[in-house]
């Protein structure tokens, strides 16, 4: 016996094309062995349509499974997103004015960090609103009476009520104590302002302090003050102009409360973590009403002078750079003979 043998191959019958398939096949008879050749051919037209059904039903059974993935996805999308488009429509639908936090409870836990993210945001926002409206609403009321008072000195000096040299000079007061107001109420304002710039820079504090001693060097030669100066390196994280402003006021409100050829004290010195400085002066020191009132702003010690701004300058910067400040009286048994302004401030290094 012999195997079959098939061949296929593509061919033209009659003008179509055709597929041919050729057998083979081994026979033998009373007059011997040989081979018979059968061959068929079949049209190609079947085999097209028959590829096209397959196609097509392949095709809309596709077509099926993507529509309905897409519509999944869609709706697992839409699902998933519906918290953030509730709130941002929760923000979108708030009034201008209103920066309130935002409720956490029943968010999603990945949106939970976003919000916290958001109420801090709105939350310096809320301060910074709250201390531009203060400084307008402050600026308004303190300088209405410099003003009325100036326009009051204007007005008398133009019937004559007074001698023109007296009356320039009370103008001249006036003007000079509202310019003071002013620029004690801006640097206020600059010092809100410090508290939401970050980590300060490293500053030595020493040379801050002996320029502004410098500068008031004619105030304490005038009153023929003890003046007396001590100071070391001291690197805290704080804005020079903070310092400058700290220490001026400071050695200004000294300098005005200590009667001629009384004490003046300055020292600057380092602990294991703070840097430390003291003012002490000749002063009548306060009583604890006073103690508890003279860091809020426009309370003045002496209802007589100055615009109460200078101690709520001082607090305020002694805030920012995470310190503390503290006004004691200086005794000698039970007398009071001064009064002792104490400034701590964390080193640069062990500032947290």
């Amino acid at each position: 016996m012999y195997a079959a043998l098939v061949r296929f191959y593509d061919d033209r019958m009659r003008g179509e094309r055709v597929r041919m398939a050729v057998l083979l096949q081994p026979v033998s008879g009373v007059d011997g062995h040989g081979m018979a050749t059968i061959q068929v051919a079949e049209t190609l037209e079947l085999r097209h349509t028959l590829a096209r059904r397959i196609l097509i039903d392949t095709l809309w059974r596709q077509a099926l499974l993507v529509l309905a993935i897409g519509a999944v996805v869609v709706w697992v999308v839409q699902r998933a997103t519906r918290p953030v488009r509730d709130l941002s429509a929760r923000l979108r639908g708030r009034a201008d004015d209103d920066l309130s936090p935002v409720d956490v409870v029943g968010a999603p836990r990945e949106l939970q960090p976003v919000i916290e993210a958001t109420n801090t945001v709105m939350a310096r926002l809320a301060a910074l609103l709250e201390q531009q409206q203060r400084f307008v609403r402050d600026a308004s009321h303190q300088l209405r009476t410099p003003l009325a008072v100036l326009k009051a000195q204007v007005q008398s000096a133009r019937r004559g009520d007074v001698a023109p040299e007296q009356a320039l000079q009370e103008i001249g007061g006036t003007v000079e104590g509202a310019t003071a107001l002013a620029n004690q109420m801006l640097a206020l304002a600059r010092v809100e302002q410090l508290r939401q710039q970050g980590q300060a820079p490293r500053v030595d504090w020493e040379p801050v302090l002996r320029a502004v001693a410098l500068d008031l060097a004619p105030l304490v030669a005038e009153q023929q003050l003890d003046f007396e100066l001590q100071t070391e390196p001291a690197a805290v994280r704080a804005h020079a102009w903070s310092l400058r402003e700290l220490a001026r006021n400071l050695l200004h409100n000294a300098i005005k409360h200590t009667p001629a050829q009384g004490l003046l004290a300055i020292r600057l010195h380092c602990t294991a973590v703070e840097a430390v400085l003291t003012v002490d002066d000749g002063g009548p020191g306060i009583d604890d009403a006073q103690r508890q009132r003279l860091f809020q702003p426009f309370a003045a010690g002496d209802g007589r002078s100055g615009a109460g701004l200078g101690l709520a300058i001082c607090l305020g910067i002694v805030r920012a750079a995470a310190g503390r400040i503290a006004l004691v009286n200086r005794l000698e048994g039970e007398r009071i003979v001064g009064l002792r302004a104490e400034v701590r401030l964390p080193l640069a290094d062990n500032r947290p």
